[in-house]
């Protein structure tokens, strides 16, 4: 009697600790599903500013020079690349300046080691030019330089960086360094969205490392534009890219990394909220917040290196640009509401 009280439609109903069990069982599926989303959503954000080849463990036979090996897949692939190629006959004979090296390495099997080679004329007049994106000017005939794109050696054609659509804190990297003489190395890096520089930080040293081993770069991005990044440009030196380098300062370079942001610097939406004038240029601007008041003021150039830093007080600043070379710059205000960033150009 009791037996058929709780049998219903030839359906036996479910115990109290059943009923308990299966509510457990769904919160938990559903606790997982949460999770393994929101693994996904970080994972693409990671994913977003990955580098390639990191730590300097892929290499390949250079097409033109079968003696040369490059840190990437292959030609025409996108990675790290080098100018070992103008070691052809065909594109000017020059010496082979980044090798892939097993006895100096900070992790893994190999690093990268870039050593400073006076290159021919014919390769220079070649090259020259590649480097306005990244330092904004010609290269010099001197190099031991590492960058970050796709290269296709056949046409001697190359497109500078790696795509990247995460703002950035940091780039990191190891390295050791034997400079000659006074020589400078150099790594610059730079975010930008079709070619408009949104960000960008450098790092330097003429310090020969010696006997202290690996030290640890750390360069901090610094924001100069609200947009959104499409392109990630890495650059690497063993020489000074703007004096005079050295042949045979040599960099190794191993484990390089970015970091993602905790929080992103707020950028103004004003439109129109702060004026520069003259605008081209000569001699003195003026800088003026029409709805702010201005705190200093950050002079950049394209390439995203900071110029000159100002103290300012109230809405309007005059700003000496006499020692500024003619071509676009940009000028960063913090007010007492946030960031404010527009471009000027010198004459």
């Amino acid at each position: 009697m009791e037996t058929r009280n709780h049998i219903k439609n030839g359906v036996e109903p479910e115990s109290q600790t059943s009923r308990k069990q299966n509510k457990t069982h769904k919160k938990m599926k559903k606790t997982l599903l949460i999770l393994v989303a929101l693994a996904l959503v970080f994972t693409m954000r990671v994913a977003q500013a990955q580098l390639i080849n990191p730590g300097f463990e892929t290499w390949s036979t250079d097409m033109l020079v079968p003696t040369a090996m490059n840190p990437n897949s292959g030609n025409g692939t996108t990675g790290w690349w080098d100018y070992n190629f103008f070691n052809s006959s065909l594109v000017g004979s020059s010496p082979i300046s980044v090798t892939r090296c097993t006895d100096t390495v900070h992790t893994g099997s190999y690093s990268v080691r870039l050593q400073t080679k006076v290159y021919t004329p014919t390769s220079w007049n070649i090259y020259k030019s590649w480097g306005i994106p990244f330092i904004g000017h010609n290269y010099n005939d001197t190099l031991g330089i590492l960058f970050d794109g796709n290269v296709n050696v056949t046409t001697t054609t190359f497109k500078p960086g790696i795509p990247c659509t995460q703002n950035l804190t940091q780039f990191k990297f190891y390295y050791q360094y034997k400079p000659t003489g006074n020589d400078t190395a150099e790594c610059r890096v730079e975010l930008v969205n079709h070619q408009t520089p949104v960000a960008g930080g450098s790092f330097k040293t003429g310090v020969a490392t010696g006997i202290s081993g690996w030290q640890q770069a750390v360069i901090n991005f610094t924001y100069i534009s609200g947009l959104t990044p499409d392109t990630l440009y890495i650059l690497f030196s063993s020489s000074t890219l703007d004096y005079s380098p050295k042949a045979s300062s040599i960099l190794w370079i191993d484990d390089a990394s970015v970091t993602l942001p905790t929080g992103i610097e707020q950028m103004l939406g004003e439109e129109n909220s702060m004026e520069i004038f003259p605008n081209p240029a000569c001699g003195e601007i003026q800088v003026q917040s029409l709805k702010f008041k201005v705190q200093s003021l950050e002079i950049y150039n394209i390439q995203g290196r900071l110029i000159k830093t100002l103290a300012a007080s109230g809405s309007k600043t005059s700003v000496d640009i006499s020692g500024l070379a003619s071509g676009m710059y940009f000028v960063k205000a913090k007010t007492d509401k946030g960031i404010e960033v527009k471009k000027f150009v010198t004459e």
